[in-house]
């Protein structure tokens, strides 16, 4: 007997728990609706929960601590259950979802909860476990996913009807039963199609493949009326292709290319469609749809072809037909040359999937994202973008990562998205390879769609991740769009020709003219100009400053009666954003206006002085200008100038050069200004007006304007975008920077190109060989250099656990892990390209060309010779009289002479 109370919350025992009376408690008001009695009185009947079944695990993904219970929780945990039938996701006993509480087939996430009624699957679950219908006496057969009910009925799947569940409800009017032939198509089409349907309708289908296999249903061509505004249908297609008698998704709006297969879970062969045009009847309808469904086998369900087309093969195997620029079993891999892309519409494949271990997650959507004053209005490119929505549950701080899912090989990369961070609590993205920051925004951005180009640096397994970080409130959504990663470095712009600091005492670029267009003079010449800074002789004729004696780099002229002049070259740091009321300070290069029109003759936004915007000319037969859209700034400005003029200065000064206090901008007294657009500035140093400097009027009604005195920035970090060659730039603690490098380059800003690395040797002993071959002859692996386990030794100078050869060996070699195999050699083919007859680095180590004399002219002695000078470089006897540098020993390649007065010197090779 039960016993029902009210005292504490909502339980009940699983099953006979006495033999006399047993409690089950619904404590009002919030145990008492429909479906907390019925998911209680069918724990109480011995139904655990649907998520503790012991098949539980190919259905949803449980993480104990993200929902924090133990794993042998009473709600959450797994136990050894009695499964009569399938798992049912719209049970009555199964928990709603949540992160860290997921559905493996999360299209049908939706059915999670609890409902108001008793699922079909849970009534044949009772029906089962009590054997209601046990006693019945020539029960009909039920067929298509039908049971026999405790009537001795069939109880049939919602659309099915007859004594055996074999007929469709509206037979006599649209749909019907459709056998699939394995290797044919069937075609399911809306009615009067491809004329618009009639409202006011109900058909079903049922699709039927021989039991051994599954169904596929694809849309080629499917519109169905939709509230994209509300993410409502008024017109659909319920697609059940899970389980026959559980409720199916919803298909409605443009969803042509989209496809179905029938789950491995319950009833395989059979699929069941409803179409309803019932429901909506005052929306008036559209041309419906055409479908076409085949068969297909176990082996290609669940799709394991990644970037591929599955095909069926004898016994339940499988063959993937990857897909160009593909390989491996599952076309799984990439290969080096090629270009993968989300584009993000439908029908195609992202690289990028959605983590589990994070708060949220991305999603895919199409039009304005449901937030007002946040997020894009529409796609980048095409229909569909990706963005992270940030309203309610979600807390400040929450993450949602996108993380590669294929394996790439180790080449270097450009990733390349367009962006939009428009929103008052705009958090940050961020994209890393590893724990590696690559790229990353914080703050407001503006309301347009901004692109990024990102090198990836070549990385053994890589993974890359897109990361958004949820800012301080709900106007913080995050979009990206169009996203592709493209073999080699990014083609950005290199920022050589311009100020990283407000001197410009790093500028190492090619600009040769004056600010006038007067043609610099070389330095390492005299004419027309006689000077005495040939300490910049090796700079061709570049404007430079790079002792710092002046205010901004500079040059001699060619023109003898204009000695010398200022360059105007623009500073690296400047941000595309303003802080000023009306953008005065902007200094940016965004040339595409509010209205989306280009600006012309090669203008770009400007700061607009006394007007309210930035703005620019444009090409309009109505207007000729036009406003731009910049985005706030959201950092906290500098104490120092960062510009020469320091027309972006916006630090906390309020004093003058000479101590005087700095008039509020707000206030007339005791100077009369019209500087309105400053009011929000206190009575700060500002450069509203293009004059040399920051400067403020007095509080003394004597003095007026008054510059101020504000020291120059020594480091601006990566703002100045300082690294060269698409290196990626990241900030110290003491405000200056580090560069991140291609492979094909190195130095403080990566500047200098590193020679490339062969796999292969030219020498027979490989003295030269710096590739990372890393197994041995016998197939050992290498042992860390670095370690002295399994083996001790002194060679911890060698790089990781690649081949080398240190000791003047026969060949390239390595310590192995293998404890039984202390060394052994490795093989290490022969180069088959040409040498190079110039240097690729300093030392020239690489270097195998053909001189064989040295800078004086002396013939090279043999190495294999010990005449007329001995030596111990007999390990390269085989490389003639050449010029060489065993071991990098020397600066640069060198060799013994054959003079017995010059026992040996360096030899002429220009670099490369």
């Amino acid at each position: 007997m039960i016993s029902f109370s009210t005292c504490s919350g909502c339980w009940s025992h699983v099953g006979r728990s006495s033999d006399g009376e047993q409690s089950l408690s619904l404590k009002a008001p919030g145990c008492l609706g429909l479906g907390t009695t019925l998911h209680e009185m069918l724990h109480a009947l011995g139904q655990w929960h649907e998520q503790s079944r012991t098949d539980r695990d190919d259905h949803v993904y449980i993480d104990y601590n993200q929902i924090g219970v133990e794993p042998g929780d009473a709600n959450y945990g797994k136990f050894s259950t009695r499964d009569l039938n399938p798992y049912d996701y719209e049970s009555i006993e199964h928990y709603s979802l949540k992160k860290g509480f997921e559905a493996l087939q999360p299209e049908l996430g939706f059915l999670a909860s609890y409902g108001s009624g008793l699922s079909f699957y849970d009534i044949a679950d009772i029906t089962d476990a009590y054997k209601c219908a046990e006693k019945c006496v020539n029960p009909p057969e039920c067929k298509n996913g039908g049971f026999l009910n405790s009537g001795c009925k069939c109880h049939c799947p919602y659309g099915l009807t007859g004594n055996n569940c074999d007929s469709v409800i509206n037979s006599g009017v649209c749909g019907g039963i459709i056998d699939i032939v394995p290797g044919e198509k069937e075609v399911i089409s809306s009615p009067n199609f491809p004329n618009n349907y009639g409202v006011g309708m109900e058909c079903v289908w049922l699709l039927r493949a021989p039991s051994s296999f599954h169904v596929r249903l694809e849309a080629d061509v499917f519109h169905l009326p939709y509230d994209a505004e509300d993410n409502r249908c008024y017109h659909w297609l319920e697609v059940r292709y899970n389980l026959p008698g559980q409720t199916g998704i919803r298909v409605c709006g443009d969803s042509s290319g989209d496809s179905w297969v029938t789950s491995a879970w319950g009833e395989k062969n059979l699929m069941l469609l409803i179409f309803d045009s019932e429901f909506g009847k005052l929306h008036s309808p559209e041309k419906g749809f055409s479908l076409q469904a085949t068969t297909t086998k176990d082996g290609c369900i669940p799709d394991p072809c990644i970037y591929g087309v599955c095909k069926d093969c004898e016994n339940q195997a499988y063959r993937c037909e990857c897909d160009p620029g593909f390989e491996g079993q599952k076309c799984d891999q990439v290969k080096a040359s090629e270009t993968l892309e989300c584009t993000l519409e439908k029908g195609s494949k992202c690289f990028l999937k959605n983590v589990k271990n994070d708060e949220f997650d991305w999603n895919i959507y199409a039009g304005p994202t449901v937030s007002d004053l946040t997020g894009p209005e529409s796609a980048a490119e095409g229909n569909n973008y990706m963005y992270a929505e940030s309203s309610s549950p979600r807390l400040p701080n929450d993450k949602a990562v996108l993380q590669s899912d294929i394996t790439l090989p180790a080449e270097d990369r450009c990733l390349k998205f367009y962006y939009n961070m428009f929103g008052a609590g705009i958090g940050s993205l961020t994209v890393k390879s590893a724990s590696n920051v690559l790229w990353s925004k914080n703050g407001n951005q503006g309301f347009s769609w901004l692109a990024a180009a990102i090198n990836i640096p070549s990385t053994v397994n890589l993974q890359i991740q897109i990361e958004t970080t949820r800012g301080s409130n709900w106007e913080g959504d995050i979009a990206i769009d169009d996203i592709k990663l493209i073999p080699g470095i990014c083609d950005i712009p290199v920022k050589s020709d311009c100020l990283l600091s407000a001197t410009g005492k790093d500028y190492i670029g090619t600009l040769s003219k004056t600010k006038n267009g007067k043609t610099c003079q070389r330095w390492d010449s005299s004419s027309p100009h006689s000077h005495t800074f040939h300490t910049y002789d090796n700079d061709e004729n570049y404007c430079r400053n790079t002792l710092g004696d002046e205010p901004l780099p500079w040059c001699y002229t060619t023109d003898p009666d204009d000695r010398w002049d200022f360059c105007e070259i623009p500073h690296c740091h400047i941000q595309e954003c303003v802080r000023s009321i009306n953008g005065y300070d902007y200094l940016g290069s965004k040339a595409t206006t509010t209205q989306g029109k280009t600006c012309i003759n090669n203008e770009v936004c400007k700061g607009s002085g006394s007007g309210p915007f930035p703005w620019c000319h444009v090409d309009d037969p109505i207007v000729n200008w036009d406003t731009c859209d910049i985005a706030k700034c959201t950092d906290t400005p500098k104490e120092c100038l960062q510009t020469g003029k320091g027309t972006d200065y916006f630090g906390s000064t309020t004093k003058t050069k000479s101590g005087s206090k700095c008039q509020r901008w707000d206030s007339q007294q005791p100077h009369e200004h019209n500087y309105w657009y400053l009011e929000d500035q206190e009575n700060f140093c500002r450069n509203p007006d293009g004059s040399s400097s920051p400067w403020c009027l007095s509080t003394d009604p004597t003095i007026g304007k008054e510059y101020c005195d504000i020291p120059v920035c020594d480091y601006q970090g990566c703002s100045t975008n300082p690294c060269l060659h698409g290196g990626t730039c990241q900030n110290t603690l003491n405000g200056d920077y580090t560069c991140q490098c291609p492979n094909e380059y190195e130095g403080d800003r990566c500047e200098v190109k590193v020679p490339s690395v062969d796999e292969c040797k030219r020498s027979i002993a490989g003295y030269e060989y710096q590739g990372q071959l890393n197994t041995t002859i016998g197939g050992f692996t290498c042992q860390m250099w670095s370690s002295d386990q399994p083996h001790s030794h002194s060679k911890h100078d060698q790089p990781e656990n690649f081949c080398r050869n240190p000791d003047k060996d026969d060949k390239p070699w390595c310590y192995t892990t293998d404890s039984s195999k202390r060394y052994d050699f490795c093989d290490v083919p022969f180069c088959t390209t040409p040498a190079k007859q110039c240097l690729q680095s300093d030392n020239g180590i690489e270097y195998f060309g053909n001189v064989r004399q040295t800078e004086d002219g002396i013939p090279c002695q043999k190495w294999a010779d010990q005449t007329p000078n001995t030596h111990s470089y007999t390990y390269i006897s085989d490389q003639e009289d050449f010029c060489r540098n065993p071991g990098a020993g020397e600066k640069k390649p060198w060799c013994y002479t054959t003079n017995s007065d010059k026992r040996w010197d360096y030899c002429d090779i220009p670099f490369c």
